[in-house]
């Protein structure tokens, strides 16, 4: 039966009345049916002005009762007002004594949008989550329990943000529907890796992510508002459901998908060729107008030619003439000079002036609002590119390596930025940060507003925008913006994109779903650990992306604010979360580009990771228990409480402190703790317990007389002494040239005549000093006979010692309160002399050659050397860390055919490697934290890949997660474990690149029975969660109570001298050619793109074979000169396959009379 009043209402669902909502006087008013549990008529509620017929509508009476009952009266002002129509069914012999069917009218009734009052919205959730969706109970059959609306399936709803972002769907584009014809023969161009001026071919995930980025920004197509869920009525019919804002619509609403989004391929899979081989395909095609504006061209002063008025019209409708004109050249030999001029003028450039018609002014009854003038915008095929300041370089080797042709622009530092005719011009404009955000800081005027300062960029109309390492854009919350970020949102772009391997810092590696054994806290701290993640992608998205709804704005005209983190977190997470875990998949798929890590892995080299567990030498237990000494004393004295306890809440600065020390004493402590430091804590830790005053319990007493029996055994070492006498690590030479080693040694003692305990400054001063005699023996002779080796050593000792007296000064490492806490237990510290710069690799020169010609003369001399017989047997036996020794015999095994990448986290440490590999005359470079500028930091890193003598770069771990290509090293060492996953990912990233050549070998050393071993095992064991939680080891419990709990290692029985060191496997001389040489800290260094070489024709691809641009099938339509004659030999001259080049001839056109 036809019900034209439910016509525009949806069919949702049911409402079930029970037996017990429903007293005995409305029962008796209910008519009975006539056989038993047979369902009667579905009677419609019927307001004053329904024109429903009587029979179909409830009495009177009875449509009273049921609007009273509780499960109904709090929609009744909803029914009222026209929101809902409701019609009743009884059932007798039935636990259930009826059913309502809810038919609720969409917002978008009548093609127009009604916005209700808040309240209905928040009532209509209520109502839908209510209901019973099923078919069978809109047909009668009332059950006892509900079905809910077809939804996101349980997978979806308990899906993790890293399981998602690992199951982003590789790209697969299909060029063969895409309606446009030349986006899709550039789609195939990029698909099979021809394209005109990329000079490498692609591998096909490269080839088929850059196709899917030209599809997206070309025709990005139109996307349901995601908001809204699809569901289906009664009747199979659609409608959406917003269960945020309570919103429902009976047809879709769309928005324009977004031009652009984010590159995420994995590490060293090739982001930055994927973005090249985008720029080059399409470098001639300028950007089109953005609706609504139109594209205008200077007004025209007087009469203009027919060339001109063309010109413009082609400019103006974003035509890409320059591959026809390119192909006219190259295959029929035409040069089109005259059109291109006109082309290029001034006066036909095409541009659209900018007004925001989207955001309606802000009415006021006292001031008027302000107008703000139009913008002019110029459309170009430029693609504006910023980089990290570190990346410049290396961004500029990647175009000249992999590309030929493109016309590139690079603004760091302070250049000026050229006008604007100027930077249309351009394919290609790359930024470095610094340079990109001093645009903004220009503008800036003390506590004032910003300074309308003239920017060229803001005039032009970027054909795309690529932010490489993106992430950073994700920082802080939605509202705030950096001055990156304020300049973008004065610029015109098409297309916007982020290039980033990790989006955010939880997305990387295999997700790590969490166990079934795992606690609710735990999954709860899940949760919180994730919601940090999902606000970095949602800023992303609103904030740069500007993908709709997200970044709309309260100032906008017809639409509604879309809060990301309403929508996509839960309630843990947000207050207003609603976990809708659909729009969070929708927006990962529709922004991300990405492969899965099983299409790209076969193509990564394989790396081998290994765990070496070290057995540390005497001293590397000594300076270990010293820590622990320190840790006992401490606690037993002050009772575990109060200010004077490391571990109280007050001492966080001085713990940390310890912590850091007690990591370097990992590599190497001796420096840490002097005789005095050492007295002082053992005689207050003998006095406290002599005088037991406070009592302690029998644990404790252990302890303290543990610490106090160790503390006795470090007050004598002699070793220990000297470490910390010279703030130097200890090493053993043996076979001291003319055995008179004394006064070269750092205790004035040589042990079984040859051999003497001295440091690398020490053997560095040595072979500067005997360098001259490395092939005289007889003036050697001499020079030991009159003893003015001795005279030297002991000369270069004193001005050791005194220049780390000077070095130590007043210290500034240790917080002002460390004298106050308990047992006189000091925190250690290690110190220096360093340049004023700071600049760590001035202080260690890293060995270079003098030069081209001091080089080859140094190769032709080195067969002819031979070294005298005193310094030939020289060599280093030992050194008191294992990790030292361990690593030197490393790098001296691997270094002639490999290149080594050594990670650390503490410049003492690198400073300590860095002396021993400049004795030992292996060629090293040091990308430190401090120190460097960008400029200098690419420098390094283009040295290390393409000048083959330098052989090791030691690199701070915190510096090596900024996309640095280091594919030229193929063996890592992490000098101690690093916790977090993500940056030893990072790290090993550096080398694992798709361009690598070999297997990557990684080791990460650990010293056991130290708190790197329990690093290890909690590295292990914890969660996702807890990786990210962890910021440093005292933020996990486990490390926390193990430092809490110090013990003191059992310590072996050895003389005091080389036994309690670390031997070398294979002992290394220390006397050779160039052994010992000053150096300048820029030789040998790279600068510039040495990979910018002969390269092939611009058009030439990696196969050998040609494609042009455009092809010309059917020639010129009128020909005013004659055709290219045959050449002399009686071959064609085609321009597509001959080699030469046809001669140009001006093409003239020629009107009639």
């Amino acid at each position: 039966m036809a019900t034209p009043w439910l016509t525009k209402y949806i069919p949702v669902g049911c409402l079930k009345v029970s037996m017990e909502e429903l007293d005995g006087s409305v029962l008796a008013l209910l008519e009975p049916a006539q056989e038993p549990s047979q369902l009667q008529d579905w009677k419609f509620f019927a307001r004053p002005q329904d024109n429903i017929p009587a029979p179909m509508c409830l009495p009177k009476d009875v449509q009273e009762c049921l609007l009273n009952l509780p499960i109904l009266r709090p929609f009744f002002h909803s029914w009222h007002n026209r929101w809902l129509q409701l019609s009743f069914a009884h059932i007798l012999n039935s636990k259930v004594a009826g059913g309502i069917r809810i038919y609720i009218l969409p917002q978008d009734v009548d093609r127009s949008i009604v916005n209700p009052h808040h309240f209905y919205t928040k009532l209509i959730s209520t109502l839908l989550s209510q209901l019973d969706y099923s078919a069978s109970c809109w047909n009668g059959a009332v059950g006892i329990d509900n079905q809910g609306p077809e939804e996101a399936s349980a997978k979806d709803e308990d899906a993790s943000l890293l399981s998602m972002f690992n199951n982003v769907p590789s790209p697969d584009p299909h060029p063969e529907l895409e309606p446009n014809l030349d986006t899709r023969d550039r789609m195939e161009c990029l698909l099979e890796s021809q394209i005109p001026g990329l000079t490498t071919k692609l591998y096909p995930y490269q080839g088929r992510s850059a196709a899917l980025m030209l599809q997206r920004e070309e025709n990005p197509g139109r996307i349901v508002d995601p908001r809204y869920q699809l569901r289906r009525d009664q009747e199979g019919r659609h409608w959406y459901f917003d269960d945020v804002a309570g919103s429902i619509l009976r047809d879709a609403r769309y928005y324009d998908g977004a031009r652009g989004g984010i590159l995420a391929e994995e590490m060293g899979t090739g982001k930055t060729l994927i973005c090249l081989a985008l720029i080059l395909c399409t470098k001639n095609e300028p950007a089109k107008v953005p609706e609504p504006f139109l594209a205008e061209v200077s007004p025209r002063l007087g009469k203009t030619s027919l060339l001109d008025m063309v010109a413009a019209a082609t400019n103006k409708h974003s035509v890409p003439w320059k591959p026809y004109f390119e192909a006219c050249s190259a295959q029929l030999g035409y040069d089109y000079r005259n059109c291109i001029d006109a082309l290029t003028r001034p006066e036909n450039r095409a541009f659209y002036k900018v007004q925001n018609t989207l955001v309606e002014p802000r009415r006021s009854s006292r001031n008027t609002s302000r107008t703000i003038p139009s913008k002019t915008v110029y459309l170009s095929s430029a693609t504006l590119v910023v980089v990290p300041n570190n990346l410049v370089k290396q961004w500029q080797t990647e175009i000249s390596k992999h590309t030929t042709g493109l016309n590139v622009l690079t603004l760091v530092s302070r250049d000026p930025i050229p006008p604007v005719t100027v930077l249309l011009t351009y394919d290609l404009i790359l930024f470095s940060e610094g340079r990109f955000e001093f645009i903004q800081r220009e503008k800036l005027n003390g506590n004032g507003p910003t300074s309308d300062v003239y920017c060229p960029l803001e005039h032009i109309l970027f054909k795309r925008c690529i932010i490489d390492e993106g992430h950073k854009l994700g920082n802080r919350g939605r509202a705030w913006r950096s001055d990156m970020m304020r300049v973008l949102d004065g610029l015109e772009i098409s297309a916007r994109w982020v290039v980033t391997g990790t989006p955010s810092r939880g997305l990387y590696g295999v997700d790590q779903e969490p166990s079934s054994t795992e606690t609710v806290p735990r999954k709860e701290s899940t949760a919180l650990q994730e919601k940090d993640d999902l606000q970095r992608i949602g800023n992303i998205t609103a904030k740069y992306l500007k993908v709709r709804p997200w970044a709309n704005t309260r100032d906008e005209a017809g639409d509604s604010v879309a809060d990301w983190n309403t929508y996509v977190m839960d309630s843990i997470q947000h207050y207003q979360g609603h976990n809708r875990k659909d729009c969070l998949r929708n927006a990962l798929n529709s922004l991300i580009t990405r492969h899965q890590l099983p299409d790209v892995k076969k193509l990564l080299p394989p790396v081998e990771e290994k765990i070496v567990m070290l057995d540390g030498s005497f001293q590397d237990k000594l300076s270990l228990n010293l820590f622990s000494m320190m840790i006992i004393f401490n606690s037993v004295q002050s009772q575990r409480t109060d200010m004077d306890y490391f571990f109280h809440e007050r001492q966080r600065k001085s713990l940390i402190q310890l912590v850091k020390n007690l990591k370097q004493a990992c590599f190497f402590g001796g420096v840490f703790y002097s005789v005095e430091d050492i007295a002082t804590s053992l005689e207050t830790a003998e006095e406290f317990f002599k005088k037991k005053a406070i009592p302690i319990s029998d644990e404790d007493e252990d302890l303290l007389k543990q610490g106090i029996a160790f503390g006795k055994i470090a007050l004598g070492n002699r070793l220990k002494h000297i470490s910390n006498k010279y703030h130097a690590m200890p090493l053993y030479l043996d076979n001291f040239p003319g055995g008179c080693g004394k006064n070269w040694s750092l205790d004035d003692e040589a042990n079984d005549g040859n051999l003497i305990c001295t440091d690398a400054g020490m053997i560095h001063a040595l072979q500067k000093y005997l360098g001259p005699c490395i092939d005289a023996p007889e003036s050697l002779r001499i020079m030991i006979e009159t003893g003015r080796v001795d005279q030297q050593g002991a000369a270069e000792r004193s001005q050791a010692l005194m220049a780390v007296t000077e070095a130590a000064g007043p210290s500034v490492t240790q917080p002002a309160q460390t004298s106050l806490l308990a047992g006189n237990t000091p925190l250690g510290d290690d110190h220096h002399s360093k340049p004023k710069s700071g600049n760590l690799e001035k202080a260690i020169l890293s060995v270079a050659e003098e030069g081209q010609e001091a080089q080859e003369m140094d190769v032709d001399h080195e067969s002819q050397i031979t070294v005298a017989e005193p310094l030939a047997m020289t060599k280093i036996i030992s050194t008191v860390s294992v990790k030292l020794s361990y690593l030197i015999d490393s790098i001296v095994k691997y270094q002639d055919e490999e290149q080594i990448i050594v990670f650390y986290d503490n410049e003492n440490v690198a400073w300590y490697l860095a002396g021993v590999l400049e004795i030992l005359q292996i060629k090293h470079l040091i990308y430190s934290r401090a120190g460097l500028n960008a400029e200098r930091r690419a420098k390094y890193v283009a040295t290390f890949t393409h000048n083959p003598k330098f052989r090791v770069l030691l690199m701070d771990i915190s510096q090596a997660a900024f996309g640095l290509d280091m594919r030229s090293a193929s063996r890592i060492y992490f000098l101690s474990p690093v916790l977090n996953p993500q940056v030893e990912a990072q790290a090993i990233g550096r080398a694992r690149r798709i361009s690598q050549q070999k297997p990557v070998s990684v080791e990460t050393l650990v010293l056991r029975d130290s708190i790197e071993e329990v690093m290890i095992q909690r590295k292990k064991q914890m969660t996702h969660a807890e990786h990210t939680k962890v910021k440093s080891i005292l933020d996990d419990r486990l490390m926390y109570q193990w430092i809490l709990n110090a013990k003191i290692i059992p310590m072996p029985d050895e003389e005091d001298s080389v036994a309690q060191t670390a031997m070398l496997q294979n002992p290394q001389f220390i006397f050779g050619r160039g052994f010992g040489r000053e150096v300048h800290p820029d030789e040998g260094l790279v600068s510039g793109s040495p990979e910018s070489k002969a390269k092939p024709t611009e058009n030439a691809s990696a196969d050998g074979s040609s494609r042009l641009p455009l092809r010309l099938t059917r020639g010129l339509k009128r020909h005013h000169s004659p055709s290219p004659t045959p050449s002399s030999s009686g071959g064609a001259t085609n321009g597509a396959n001959s080699k030469e080049k046809p001669p140009k001839r001006r093409a003239r056109v020629t009107f009639a009379e």
